[in-house]
C-alpha cells in the first residue's frame, strides 16, 4: 500500500529534522519538508516521533530446521519486527547444519512461507564442504566455529581454515568467525569437572578471555597472508577488541560485532540468573564491558547484532552442564540501545550506523539500511521518551523469556514498516 508518513523526525547529517516521507510500491520515493505538496495517499501521523531505518540483525538463530520447539520463522520474525528489526541474517548451525545448497534452499522455502520480515542466510563452513563453498548460491557469507558451540561446524585445523579463507577471497565473501579456542575450552573444562564447578557463575572461567583472544589471534594470522574479509562475531573481551583494533589500523579488511548482552550484562549476572545468563562467549568482567563501550564509541566495533539464540525455560532449568548456551535478544536490542542513548552512552546516529547502515554495507544489502529515496521502505518509528518494562511471558519469541526481564527502558518502538507495509 502506498503511504504518506507525516510529521516525523528524520536523522539527516546527524540532525533530527521534521520531514514527511512518501512510500510507493514498497520504496521511499520522496523525502520532503512538512506541508510540501505530496500526493494525497493514506496518511499516517507520526506525531513528531523519530523515524529510523529498519534494523538489520546480522546474527540470529531461528532454529529452523531441527529445533522448532525453541523458535520458528513465524515467531522469530514477529519477535524481530516487534523489536524494530526488519531484516535478519540467519546462522547455519541448525540440525542438520546448513552446509549444502539443498539445505540452504530448504531454509529459504521455510522463511518465504512464514517470515514477516526480510531475511538472508549465512552458510556453514565445515571440515569437508570446500566444494560447496566454491559453488554455493544465495548466501551472504561463510560461518566458521573455532570453538565448539551449538551444532557441528567446528574447524580447528589451520590448513583447512586457510583453504576456507582462500575460497572466500576468490568469491569476495565475508568469513564470520566464532572466536573461542577449542584447546583452551577443553583444558578449562577438564579443570572445571575435576573441581566440580557446576554453576553458570563458572562459565567465564571455562570460556575465558584467553580463549577468545587466542582464537582471534589465530584467525588474524591466517587472514594476514590471504587478505580475505574477516568478521569477528560477538566480541566479548578487551584483549580481543585490541587485536581487532590493531588489525584495522593496518588497513586490513577486518570487522567485528558485539551482542547486547555483552554490552549490558557482566559475569556477575550469572549469580542471580544462573543458566539464563549462560551463553557462548560467556559474560565477562565489568572492565571488559567498559572496553566494549569504548570500542562502540571510537568506531572499532562495526555492528551490534543480537546472537538471538532462544532455548526453552525447561532446557535452561537443567543442571549447568546439561543446560544449553544462548539467550534471546531480538526484541530487546533496540530498546536497550535507545535507553543507552537517553543515558548519553552513545548517539542515535551511532545506533543507526551499528544496526542499519554498517550491516547493510558489510553484507551487500544495498537496498536498505538508510532512509534515502529509492531504497526499501523498511522503517521503524521510535518514541525516545516512552518507558517500557521487559516482561517474561509478554514477548513474541517462542521461548518467551529474556535475561533483561524486569528492566525498565526508556525508548520504545511505535510502528514498523517492511517494504512499506505496516507490520507493528
Amino acid at each position: 500500500m502506498d503511504l504518506l508518513l507525516d510529521n516525523c523526525l528524520v536523522l539527516i547529517s546527524n540532525k533530527l529534522l521534521p520531514r514527511q516521507l512518501l512510500i510507493e510500491r514498497g520504496k521511499i520515493t520522496a523525502i520532503a519538508e512538512l506541508n510540501a505538496s505530496l500526493p494525497n495517499l493514506k496518511r499516517i501521523d507520526c506525531k513528531g516521533n523519530i523515524l529510523l531505518p529498519g534494523l538489520i540483525d546480522a546474527h540470529v538463530h531461528f532454529r529452523c530446521p531441527g529445533a522448532e520447539h525453541k523458535e520458528d520463522w513465524a515467531t522469530g520474525s514477529r519477535a524481530a519486527v516487534a523489536g524494530g528489526v526488519t531484516t535478519v541474517i540467519d546462522m547455519p548451525n541448525n540440525n542438520p547444519s546448513c552446509t549444502t545448497q539443498e539445505r540452504l534452499d530448504e531454509k529459504k522455502r521455510i522463511a518465504k512461507k512464514d517470515s514477516v520480515c526480510n531475511y538472508a542466510f549465512h552458510f556453514g563452513a565445515s571440515n569437508d564442504n570446500l566444494e560447496n563453498l566454491k559453488n554455493i548460491e544465495g548466501a551472504t557469507s561463510f560461518k566458521v566455529f573455532l570453538g565448539s558451540s551449538t551444532g557441528n561446524l567446528l574447524v580447528t585445523d589451520g590448513e583447512k581454515l586457510a583453504k576456507i579463507f582462500k575460497v572466500a577471497k576468490l568469491r569476495d565473501a565475508v568469513v564470520l568467525v566464532h572466536a573461542e579456542a577449542e584447546d583452551v575450552i577443553k583444558k578449562n573444562t577438564e579443570i572445571a569437572k575435576a573441581e566440580n564447578w557446576n554453576h553458570a557463575k563458572y562459565h567465564s572461567k571455562i570460556r575465558t578471555n584467553e580463549a577468545e583472544s587466542k582464537a582471534i589471534g589465530r584467525a588474524l594470522k591466517i587472514q594476514e597472508g590471504i587478505g580475505n574479509k574477516l568478521h569477528i562475531c560477538h566480541l566479548s573481551t578487551k584483549e580481543g577488541l585490541e587485536l581487532v583494533r590493531q588489525a584495522k589500523s593496518e588497513g586490513r579488511p577486518i570487522t567485528c560485532e558485539v551482542a547486547p548482552h555483552h554490552l549490558f550484562l557482566d559475569e556477575s549476572a550469572t549469580e542471580t540468573l544462573g543458566n539464563f545468563a549462560k551463553m557462548n562467549p560467556s559474560l565477562k568482567s565489568k572492565e571488559d564491558v567498559e572496553a566494549l563501550w569504548e570500542g562502540i564509541n571510537d568506531g572499532t566495533i562495526d555492528l551490534v547484532a543480537t546472537d538471538h539464540a532462544p532455548h526453552t525455560r525447561a532446557e535452561k532449568e537443567k543442571p549447568y552442564w546439561e543446560a544449553p548456551s544462548g539467550v534471546p535478544g531480538i526484541e530487546t536490542m533496540l530498546p536497550l540501545l535507545l535507553d543507552a542513548v537517553n543515558n548519553e552512552k552513545l548517539s542515535l546516529q551511532r545506533v543507526a550506523e551499528l544496526c542499519c547502515s554498517n550491516p547493510a554495507k558489510l553484507y551487500d544489502l544495498e537496498d536498505r539500511g538508510k532512509i534515502k529515496i529509492g531504497l526499501n521502505a523498511d522503517l521503524v518509528l521510535i518514541n525516545l521518551e516512552k518507558e517500557t518494562v521487559v516482561k517474561n511471558g509478554m514477548l513474541k519469541t517462542k521461548c518467551n523469556w529474556s535475561p533483561f526481564a524486569t528492566w525498565k527502558l526508556k525508548g520504545a518502538v511505535e510502528k514498523v514498516f517492511v517494504a512499506g507495509k505496516e507490520v507493528v
